[in-house]
């Protein structure tokens, strides 16, 4: 899955913590709603793209959140 260039929330979870379960996907999905990501895409230089109600996650960000120790 490393592959990917850009990744959806359940591919994301998956990466990040090797499950996507109910507690998983409210934890990516409060954080994605609020905003809480936007000071580590200004850092990377990597945005998340929103199309109405779905939103891809760009692998870079996703690497970058691993490696700081998942959401």
């Amino acid at each position: 899955m490393s592959d990917l260039i850009y990744y959806n929330p359940r591919e994301a979870c998956i990466e990040i913590h090797g499950k996507f379960g109910h507690t998983e996907r409210n934890a990516i999905y409060r954080r994605l709603n609020n905003g809480t990501f936007k000071p580590l895409e200004e850092a990377t230089g990597f945005k998340i793209l929103k199309d109405n109600n779905r939103y891809m996650i760009p692998g870079g960000l996703v690497k970058e959140i691993k490696r700081q120790g998942g959401l």
